[in-house]
């Protein structure tokens, strides 16, 4: 019995020590002092890299569709005279920094709403900006890189309230679009809604989105490039190809999900006769140079942000577009 009975004592006091032990103090996919040090390091080589328009420097922190429209904005400014040429290798800052980090295990990445600062002043609203690993292979794979730099205020420039969990992490949506039924289910259809704009003959009404100034924006856009191509050429516009698919979605505090998302758009601009000719515009010269030619089709490349409430239809915020690539077309519009 004594034996028994030390051998039940050694049992409880066994649990008890177990029950002692803290629970493991909660984690996020970094540290705000890990973050901090990913930020402050992409700004100083960002800087750099503008300084001489270095696009493979570039590419050591920033990645994704942010990247390509950073190389192809290096790309332009090889046009641009000496002096606009150093004011957009003018050093900038992040400053007013809040750290927007998912709980570890919830996400990849994480996420900076921040102002920017440079010699013209602080920029007076808010933007949010996100790092994610490199899926890459070779040295790059794993590293922190800036892949969006999108709006976070809506058309009455006030910021969209990001949801926190209980220890001060931001709160994502569980598999990253959302279940059926909830605000983030419409997630993955925001890229094809947006290229939608350009190509719904309706009134904004019949589109996805919501009235909003971003909306107006872009519906209107295919209107104001038929104005100035004229009677003798057309314009066509489609969803492109991209292969920046990742979506970074987060929750808010009214319990709809803010989105940030990436969209190609194709337009094909083309004579309607074979006896005419396009001569193409300054800001075509760097991808296709100044030659005459019965059209260009040009890839133009959106970063966006949207927010999908809880009820009703998604918010498109504001978009950053860059054309990232151009090329010439043989043919006068319809024929083979």
């Amino acid at each position: 019995m004594l034996t028994a009975v030390a051998v039940l004592l050694t049992g409880c006091g066994g649990s008890a020590a177990e029950g002692d032990k803290k629970a493991p103090e909660p984690e996020g996919v970094v540290t705000e002092a890990e973050a901090a040090k990913i930020v402050d390091r992409y700004v100083s080589v960002n800087n750099r890299a503008n300084k001489t328009n270095d696009g493979k420097l570039l590419s050591t922190v920033e990645g994704g569709a942010l990247l390509e429209q950073s190389q192809a904005g290096y790309k332009a400014d090889a046009d641009l005279s000496k002096k606009e040429q150093a004011a957009s290798a003018e050093p900038f800052s992040y400053v007013d920094r809040t750290y927007l980090i998912p709980r570890k295990g919830k996400a990849t990445w994480f996420a900076v709403k921040t102002r920017t600062k440079d010699k013209e002043g602080t920029s007076k609203y808010p933007q949010l900006i996100v790092f994610d690993r490199d899926k890459g292979k070779g040295k790059a794979k794993g590293e922190w890189k800036n892949v969006a730099s999108v709006s976070l205020v809506d058309d009455e420039k006030k910021t969209v309230p990001l949801a926190k969990d209980k220890d001060g992490f931001v709160r994502v949506p569980a598999d990253g679009s959302g279940s059926a039924g909830s605000s983030a289910a419409g997630v993955a259809e925001l890229s094809t809604s947006l290229a939608d704009l350009y190509t719904i003959r309706g009134p904004l009404s019949s589109s996805e989105f919501a009235d909003t100034k971003a909306a107006r924006s872009v519906h209107e856009i295919p209107k104001e490039v038929g104005k100035d191509l004229g009677e003798r050429a057309t314009a066509q516009f489609k969803e492109g190809e991209s292969e920046h698919e990742k979506a970074y979605t987060f929750r808010t505090r009214d319990k709809g999900t803010y989105a940030v998302f990436n969209t190609a758009v194709d337009v094909d601009q083309q004579v309607i006769a074979d006896n005419l000719e396009m001569v193409p515009g300054p800001n075509l010269h760097p991808f296709v140079g100044k030659k005459p030619s019965k059209g260009f089709s040009l890839h133009w490349l959106h970063q966006s942000s949207a927010v999908l409430p809880a009820h009703g239809k998604p918010q498109l915020l504001d978009y950053e577009v860059e054309l990232t690539g151009v090329r010439r077309l043989h043919h006068a519009s319809g024929a083979t």
